[in-house]
């Protein structure tokens, strides 16, 4: 290497090229491809950067020589922070100061936790140093080599200069993936991916078809009267735990809840089979049964109270888009066909059945369903046909 660190090839890379990469994976791979150019001698990086998201607490990224880069999200226990502590990226988070450990064949007392497996690779030299951050924390980038005389001064030079771009780079990508986290979490991700391209405008969206799902919980005023919060919320977290996975792992798209309701939809779009998304929306309800089912057993061996709820499926146009005041949005599905699930849906408790299928639903599928009666509906100007599976 030579020049001043300043005016290095790499760094011209970084503030250009580099920071137009958005994937954190992609990027620390280019970056690790370009620090090698540029005769770094590294076998192994790992960013760490705490995340918001809902469950998880950390995403880190990690590179190494021999198997690319990866990315590995973890929760926080008491163990793993105790084990921080000992650590040269406690260093880096805490006091914002750099940390460098030669590692030699023999373990030494009080080494830093990390490098008897850095020892173990082969490892020689290992660099953690701090990421500012706008807000004022420090995160921390890792670095390590198998190079027999570890980092000369004009690598960790040249990693040092760089750090403050790095960091950049680093908290825009944070950034732009909590912003999409937050989306997807309180929105949805077709919704969310909807809202990051540009629908945020009051009124704007699209009519579409769709199966909508609605369920509700039974009994909810009773158990509301009787139940302490931390209990009420537990059942509402387990009930709604199993709806949303049924919904997205046959994949619907979880648009709201509505107090102890759900609203969700399997979009019929020109491309879709429209027999096969209906199936796929049957056996998101079935499977969510039989996951209820599941949960009340450990409930009831817990002296919980049983979740009970009716599930009522209907196909139709719905409006798909904003809508709200100027200041607050949301992205939801309206229209005659949402009401119709809805009043659907409240038949459940009237019929004693989990789950109930519109005239349109059963037309539209081609499942094998018996009819239970024909009933007027609030709102709803002509009788329905509704329908249990077969």
């Amino acid at each position: 290497m030579s020049g001043e660190p300043t005016a290095h090839p790499f760094l011209a890379w970084l503030r250009g090229e580099g920071r137009l990469i958005t994937d954190r994976v992609a990027f620390v791979t280019a970056f690790a491809e370009k620090l090698l150019e540029a005769g770094v001698p590294i076998a192994r990086i790992s960013t760490a950067v705490p995340v918001l998201h809902p469950n998880v607490d950390t995403s880190a990224i990690y590179w190494q020589a021999d198997t690319g880069a990866e990315e590995r999200m973890w929760q926080m226990t008491p163990e793993t922070m105790k084990m921080r502590q000992n650590s040269p990226l406690h260093i880096a988070y805490f006091d914002g100061k750099a940390s460098r450990c030669r590692i030699g064949p023999e373990a030494e007392e009080g080494e830093f936790t990390i490098l008897p497996d850095l020892r173990a690779d082969g490892m020689t030299d290992y660099l953690a140093l701090p990421a500012p951050f706008s807000d004022g924390s420090n995160k921390a980038v890792t670095f390590a080599t198998k190079a027999p005389g570890g980092f000369s001064d004009e690598h960790i030079a040249l990693l040092e200069t760089m750090m403050p771009t790095a960091a950049m780079i680093l908290e825009i990508q944070t950034l732009r993936r909590t912003a999409r986290t937050l989306l997807d979490t309180y929105v949805g991700p077709a919704a969310g991916q909807r809202v990051v391209e540009g629908s945020i405008k009051r009124g704007m969206g699209e009519t579409i078809h769709s199966v909508i799902w609605f369920c509700d919980l039974r009994g909810f005023t009773e158990l509301s009267g009787r139940l302490d919060d931390a209990a009420l919320l537990a059942l509402l977290n387990d009930y709604f735990g199993v709806m949303t996975d049924a919904v997205q792992s046959h994949g619907g798209e979880v648009l709201k809840f509505i107090g102890d309701a759900m609203l969700a939809i399997f979009a019929l779009d020109a491309d879709a089979d429209r027999a096969e998304t209906a199936a796929r929306a049957l056996a998101a309800a079935g499977a969510a049964q039989d996951a209820l089912a599941a949960v009340n057993e450990a409930r009831a061996e817990a002296g919980a109270a049983e979740i009970r709820c009716g599930i009522a499926l209907h196909v139709g146009d719905v409006h798909y888009g904003n809508i709200g005041g100027a200041g607050r949005l949301d992205f939801t599905v309206i229209g005659p066909a949402v009401n119709l699930a809805s009043r659907v849906e409240g038949l459940c408790a009237t019929l004693g059945e989990p789950l109930l299928l519109s005239e349109d639903f059963v037309a539209e599928s081609g499942a094998a369903c018996k009819a239970v009666g024909s009933f007027a509906l609030k709102g709803i100007a002509q009788e329905q046909t509704v329908y249990v599976p077969a």
